[in-house]
């Protein structure tokens, strides 16, 4: 049992299945009281680390799973994405601002997590997985409200 609220949604590697994880994210964002900004920075960070778990980490095997999980703890809110695959090097990604690198259209997705969100982590379990944790910080307003039910 978690000590904070949480929510998790496990799917078969499938890029349609997506817009799920986007309508949960919107969903706790409204909780949070998050702005439009950071809803909208939060759920293309998750996007992107959502997309790649099932293109890269699980090779778009539906066989595998993606689960994501939302913790909201006083004043942050974790998601975490979890594939079957193999991993990468998150600390050799190439710059998508290098000129050589400007006309891909690929390569964007790590920037784009790191730009948008406070903190990102990535841990890779042998045998498991790779695991995505990206951090927000919820407004001094909302800071310690998770699981209210009555004020």
């Amino acid at each position: 049992m978690r000590d904070h609220p949480s929510i998790e949604i496990t799917m078969a590697s499938r890029v349609e299945f997506v817009n799920l994880v986007h309508a949960a994210n919107d969903e706790v964002c409204r909780l949070l009281d998050f702005d439009e900004d950071t809803t909208m920075n939060l759920s293309l960070a998750l996007h992107e680390a959502t997309v790649n778990a099932i293109k890269h980490g699980n090779r778009l095997d539906s066989s595998k799973t993606v689960s994501v999980i939302f913790q909201m703890r006083p004043g942050e809110l974790e998601v975490t994405i979890r594939d079957q695959g193999n991993g990468f090097d998150a600390a050799r990604p190439e710059d998508p601002r290098a000129a050589r690198n400007l006309e891909k259209t690929n390569g964007r997705g790590l920037f784009l997590m790191r730009s948008f969100m406070d903190r990102v982590e990535f841990r890779h379990v042998p045998g498991e997985g790779m695991v995505v944790s990206l951090m927000k910080r919820v407004p001094a307003k909302r800071a310690g409200a998770e699981g209210e039910g009555g004020e």
